[in-house]
């Protein structure tokens, strides 16, 4: 937690992909439409997280709801819901979405070292993608003002062998208020990041983990709420975190 210069529930998660220990992989939600507009239909990311390997999950990309036929876009955000996916969406080798190259990607090759933006001839075995990279080269890329949202940021070291994960709670006054860009780029650096991306946010923040009795419980505050009760927000898609298979 920090409470300089507002308060903020922040949780951290750091994964050694050095180790081999554990996999990176994208879990994407159905296509509800096969060729038709819609990339994908909004899952819990509880369902799009359980299976039996899964360690822990964050969110990652954008998305938006299809426009209807006088253009009007139904945010309301629930299950089953068809969405576009923004940005690079690739698991097992296969790209889903996003096929043109952005900075905003974070992918990682068939030996498991991540990277963050993708050119063309890459060819990402897992992959996502955020709003905009906020720190590269140890160097703050966004200015200091900004509104404060909750926020998702993927970093990794110089190497690209240690990822750091972070949820920070927001909109909730007294307990959890948010961070600006520029918050959130500098957080990053202290967690020791060369590099960071700020994934998707506000009500979308959630960062899941395996507790002791081997149940995926929800780590963070998430912003949403439903009469009074947090609301796991729906997804297109998660990064989880799953324990390797051994050598054979």
């Amino acid at each position: 937690m920090k409470t300089d210069p507002i308060v903020n529930r922040i949780h951290v998660m750091k994964v050694d992909l050095s180790s081999q220990a554990v996999k990176a992989a994208v879990v994407i939600g159905p296509d509800p439409d096969g060729e038709g507009p819609a990339d994908v239909a909004l899952t819990d990311p509880r369902v799009l997280a359980k299976g039996k390997s899964v360690l822990a999950f964050v969110n990652t990309n954008p998305w938006d709801s299809i426009p209807d036929a006088q253009g009007k876009k139904n945010r309301t955000w629930y299950p089953g819901q068809p969405v576009v996916i923004h940005g690079l969406a690739a698991t097992g080798g296969k790209v889903r979405a996003g096929k043109a190259p952005t900075a905003s990607s974070v992918w990682f090759d068939a030996n498991e070292r991540v990277h963050f933006g993708h050119k063309k001839e890459d060819l990402p075995q897992e992959g996502t993608a955020g709003f905009q990279l906020i720190l590269s080269k140890n160097k703050v890329l966004v200015p200091e003002d900004g509104a404060r949202h909750p926020r998702t940021a993927i970093g990794s070291d110089e190497e690209g062998k240690s990822l750091i994960l972070v949820v920070v709670d927001g909109r909730q006054p007294g307990f959890s208020e948010g961070m600006n860009l520029y918050e959130l780029a500098q957080l990053m650096k202290e967690l020791g990041c060369w590099q960071a991306t700020n994934m998707d946010g506000g009500g979308s923040s959630v960062m899941g983990m395996v507790n002791s009795e081997g149940e995926m419980k929800i780590m963070n505050s998430p912003s949403d709420r439903f009469l009074g009760f947090t609301r796991v927000r729906p997804l297109p898609m998660v990064l989880t975190f799953t324990k390797a298979e051994p050598a054979k």
